[in-house]
């Protein structure tokens, strides 16, 4: 996609890292500067993150020969995206996100 949020958000969902942590790792990217807007495109994007791995697991149930189950994998992703959701209040993320643009 070519967007850095997406690439953070990934790294920060699937490492389980607290508010603390997505923090810090933004002061590391942005050499100090953490704007609201950053923290905001980072909470949103690594819902995007979950829904992206949920829906790969939908269509491997369909094309897959693997024996691995691929509706527990998408069942715990999307799971896990809107416990992420709940946690980050997205509508507040998404007010903070559109001030930038």
């Amino acid at each position: 996609m070519g967007d850095i949020f997406f690439d953070l958000g990934n790294l920060a969902v699937n490492n389980g890292f607290d508010a603390d942590a997505r923090e810090r790792m933004l002061q590391g990217y942005f050499l100090g500067d953490v704007l609201d807007r950053h923290l905001a495109r980072l909470a949103l994007m690594m819902l995007i993150s979950d829904f992206r791995e949920a829906m790969w697991g939908v269509v491997q149930q369909a094309i897959s020969a693997l024996d691995v189950d691929f509706v527990d994998y998408a069942s715990r992703h999307f799971a896990r995206m809107l416990d992420t959701a709940e946690e980050l209040e997205v509508d507040d993320q998404l007010a903070s996100a559109a001030e930038s643009i």
